[in-house]
């Protein structure tokens, strides 16, 4: 979306910071700024800022910041355009899309239609095949639950949907880029999915997005999903979240694995469940988890593989703050298997005895060991202490009680064992102060340092600096953005703006802007400092992957090549000896 930089500014003028982050952050005013708890990771005491005078925020503990484009996007998962729609109809100014962005919506939309008319060709396949009806009917599925999620079958064949396609004037190279089809070495084109149960994928809106594919054997591999489209990003969706959405009054949601796990409980009468898309479990996701649920039960499955997944995910929903619980499946089945051979009531039952996050992971720091051994209970009690030191004051107290009591240890020793013990509750202002703050690397704080000089107008910065130098890719971009300028000095920073599209660009751009400030010395020596700096770290980073890299060598005997790596890494470490 090109929209102009007098837009985007207008724009911001329009949304205050402060009144935009109350509506979903409870904030509290302590001199100049406003303080609360961070939307974007789980903190007990405040260490969000928001700055009214620079419309800016900045989590001390987490290191989010930006202005406020960037907290809706972040805070509500849109793309940069959509954030920019949002905040503008919310202060009632018009955008105007220009011819590009137009092209690109009109591009989108053939994509959705072509997902609409292959979901429709895989269901008229499926009404039309009563052998692999029957097979769905034996896996427990009703014509309604077919009907409901849109389950279809992708024909034996190397190109009936690519054909069918086609016929309805579907360009071949959309076909290919949206994966319908794949084009071999050979240049031929045929059919991705191809005798197999279909599960079309939607987005919360109701779109069809993506496909997945089930075989009907022991054939692998097991599952065929449609891979990374202009349309479908498999970390940013959950399959199922459309039908939670419409069907299902509660405030929490089920979150498991497979396709399967998710049609069969939603048949079952548990509507509010959605399922991972087979992969672990995203920020992203956990962010729509969060914006759709006061609670979430993470229900995978009770093999090996579901548990760690399960373990993955608890710490993924726990930095995004949501409140979780994990559902104990017993051992050998999924939530599939489970609700088909014992029911809804059943499952519901393991829903009322789901574990709390801290719990669970107790429970996973008690396997293998023997509590009735000296040996096992101090390896427990080690374990739970890293545990305890995430939680609050209160909690503390009461599962140190609970860990004494299993283990013999007494409460001061755990509590020893502990870092920093228990806090005190004191005033904000000071527990901010002593709140255990996101330290920004040197190498970060040099690279944008190195990109205010250049957007000041250093020439020597121009000559010195390359595209290499700069280890964030986000930093690259902006210094692409900042070498293409060929416009007024006093426009270069909202220009780089309007070009800082994705989340992280458009924060570092505003810590650049807004919290970098440039020692009035000579500018060519600091250029030369920072770059120090930089390679530093490149430095530190080549050893530890050399001294990686000769330990797997030594595992495998290769000696000479060790050696080789070995007087590499002491020229290396010469070099770092003399930074």
């Amino acid at each position: 979306m090109n929209i102009s930089e007098e837009i985007i500014e207008k724009i911001k003028e329009g949304n205050d910071i402060v009144d935009i982050i109350s509506e979903s952050v409870k904030l509290k005013r302590v001199g100049r700024n406003y303080w609360g708890l961070c939307p974007f990771h789980s903190e007990k005491t405040p260490s969000f800022s928001v700055t009214r005078d620079k419309q800016i925020f900045k989590c001390f503990g987490c290191g989010e910041g930006g202005n406020v484009i960037t907290f809706i996007m972040k805070h509500r998962n849109l793309e940069f355009h959509e954030a920019l729609k949002f905040l503008a109809e919310r202060a009632n100014i018009t955008l105007e899309e220009s011819p590009e962005r137009k092209r690109a919506q009109d591009r989108q939309d053939i994509y959705y239609r072509m997902h609409v008319e292959a979901a429709r060709f895989f269901f008229k396949n499926l009404q039309n095949q009563p052998e692999i009806r029957q097979y769905l009917y034996q896996r427990g599925m009703t014509d309604h639950t077919i009907r409901t999620f849109g389950l279809g079958f992708a024909l034996n064949s190397w190109d009936s949907l690519l054909k069918y396609l086609k016929a309805m004037n579907f360009r071949e190279e959309d076909i290919v880029l949206c994966g319908l089809a794949t084009k071999n070495e050979k240049g031929k084109i045929y059919d991705r999915f191809r005798n197999r149960v279909i599960f079309p994928v939607f987005d919360q809106r109701g779109r069809v997005i993506a496909f997945g594919a089930r075989v009907m054997d022991d054939s692998k591999p097991k599952y065929l999903n449609s891979p990374e489209t202009p349309i479908f990003h498999k970390g940013t969706n959950l399959y199922g979240l459309n039908f939670a959405l419409k069907n299902s009054k509660e405030k929490s949601l089920i979150i498991v694995e497979g396709y399967m796990d998710c049609i069969s409980l939603s048949q079952a009468g548990i509507k509010n469940v959605v399922a991972s898309l087979g992969t672990a479990l995203t920020k992203i996701q956990a962010r729509l988890l969060k914006r759709y649920a006061e609670e979430v039960y993470i229900s995978y499955d009770a093999d090996n593989a579901g548990q760690m997944a399960t373990v993955r995910g608890l710490d993924i929903l726990r930095e995004e703050g949501v409140s979780v619980k994990v559902v104990l499946i017993p051992k050998g089945k999924d939530p599939d298997d489970f609700v088909k051979s014992e029911g809804k009531d059943s499952f519901l039952a393991l829903l009322d005895h789901a574990l709390p996050l801290v719990d669970y992971k107790m429970q996973k720091a008690k396997e293998g060991l023997n509590l009735r051994s000296e040996e096992g209970r101090i390896s427990y009690a080690r374990k739970v202490v890293e545990i305890l030191n995430e939680l609050d004051p209160i909690e503390k107290d009461v599962y140190l009680q609970k860990v004494s009591e299993d283990t013999g240890i007494a409460e001061s020793t755990l509590l020893s064992l502990m870092k920093g013990g228990t806090e005190e509750n004191r005033p904000l202002e000071i527990m901010t102060m002593e709140r255990p703050v996101h330290m920004e690397s040197a190498h970060v704080k040099a690279e944008r340092a190195l990109l205010k000089i250049l957007a000041l107008g250093s020439a020597y910065a121009r000559t010195r600096l390359h595209r290499e130098d700069f280890v964030l890719e986000s930093h690259q971009r902006i210094f692409d953005t900042l070498m293409a300028y060929e416009g007024p000095p006093d426009n270069v920073w909202a220009h780089v703006e309007s070009r800082c599209r994705d989340l992280e660009s458009s924060k570092e751009w505003t810590m650049i802007t807004e919290m970098v400030e440039i020692p009035d010395i000579d500018v060519d020596i600091l250029i030369d400092d920072f770059m120090k700096t930089i390679n530093h770290y490149k430095n530190l980073m080549s050893q530890k992957k050399l001294m990686e890299d000769i330990r797997e060598l030594d595992k495998k005997g290769q000696t000479k090549e060790s050696l080789e790596l070995a007087m590499k890494l002491i020229e290396l470490q010469k070099t770092l000896g003399r930074y």
